[in-house]
């Protein structure tokens, strides 16, 4: 817990028991009392007077408010920075934090960063001036490491608890809550290989490449078609680098069109897959019986498109109850800072029309047409 929460924890207890209008000891007598620095009491009281539980009279003295009565409740704040509140994954983990917090009484400060590295800064400096006990982000990842370092090492040097999810900084030593990327990878790859697909494409976006994650699940895939004896094709893993998904369109219509042998599809999430059925469909062929087709993060949408798509269970309501659990512990010292910082939400298979195996027709009313 931090410093001058515990110190403000103690003056309100101490305040409790004090008349309405009765003025406050002196500001030395009450250091050496709550045993605190003088900048460490000063915060403490000016955050009780913004609550209104004490006033200022300059030249006299701070005092009790006549609006006290039996007990002033002392809230505790959490800021929860996303890269895109509107993400289905981050909907997900949002709502699941909210309901933690709610239960604990703690308020929930939701600040978008929009994958802007200057704006989440903004957003840090902001709260870490206000009365913030803990943070919870999904972090914009810079290509530049010692950016990483400098922008995340300072909010280190404040203090406050802080758990990353989804996504893992480099040389940033915090708790990381996070889906089983590489384990993602493999189930999805092995549900193609047991479909009886052997030429096993892998399409990512560079907006998608955030942290370890695309390489993650490509180990994943790259380990799934080496335990099969199949060859990896480094020719058809496709990492597009341009920052418009198109991209991704363009490289596997160009490999489809290529006449290098082409089955099924892991996709890196859900919506490249929209892409990805595109790309199938313009080049004359068809989703599942000539080019399965699965996804990850398994998004509502996947019921709709059609065929509907096979997907990668994300778990976001885990991820997110598990952060805000380890927050909670972190910030109270209930637990000890863990060796091993990771904390791994096992995903799942949703399995669907658009990986029935090739040859095998989709069902009329799933048709992809």
């Amino acid at each position: 817990m931090l410093r001058y929460i515990e110190i403000k924890r103690n003056l309100t207890d101490l305040v409790i028991k004090m008349h309405p209008g009765e003025k406050l000891p002196s500001r030395l007598s009450l250091c050496k009392k709550l045993d605190t620095s003088r900048v460490t009491l000063d915060k403490a009281i000016e955050e009780l007077r913004q609550e209104g539980v004490l006033y200022s009279i300059k030249g006299s003295g701070t005092y009790v408010n006549a609006l006290i009565q039996e007990t002033v409740p002392v809230t505790e704040n959490w800021g929860l920075i996303l890269p895109n509140v509107m993400t289905p994954v981050f909907v997900e983990i949002t709502r699941a934090i909210e309901n933690f917090t709610e239960s604990k009484g703690i308020n929930l400060i939701l600040c978008n960063s929009d994958e802007d590295i200057e704006k989440q800064e903004n957003y840090i400096r902001r709260l870490t001036a206000s009365p913030v006990s803990g943070f919870i982000m999904i972090p914009v990842v810079c290509d530049d490491l010692f950016q990483n370092i400098n922008v995340y090492g300072r909010l280190l040097e404040t203090r406050i608890p802080l758990v990353f999810c989804s996504r893992v900084i480099p040389s940033i030593d915090v708790p990381v809550v996070m889906i089983n990327n590489f384990y993602g990878g493999y189930i999805a790859t092995r549900h193609l290989i047991s479909r009886g697909y052997r030429h096993i494409a892998f399409v990512a976006a560079h907006r998608n490449n955030k942290g370890t994650v695309t390489g993650d699940r490509c180990q994943g895939y790259i380990s799934a078609l080496m335990e099969e004896g199949i060859p990896v094709n480094h020719r058809l893993i496709l990492i597009d680098n341009s920052h418009d998904i198109r991209g991704a369109y363009t490289a596997l219509r160009a490999l489809l069109d290529s006449g290098e042998p082409v089955d099924a599809v892991f996709g890196i999430n859900d919506e490249i897959c929209s892409i990805v059925y595109d790309a199938i469909r313009d080049s004359g062929k068809r989703v599942s019986t000539d080019v399965g087709v699965i996804g990850f993060d398994n998004l509502a949408s996947c019921e709709t498109m059609k065929p509907p798509l096979s997907s990668v269970t994300y778990r976001g309501m885990d991820i997110g109850y598990k952060a805000a659990e380890i927050l909670w512990n972190t910030s109270h010292n209930l637990q000890p800072k863990p060796d091993y910082p990771y904390y791994f939400c096992q995903p799942q298979l949703a399995v669907r029309s658009s990986s029935l195996g090739p040859g095998l027709p989709v069902e009329p009313a799933e048709s992809d047409s």
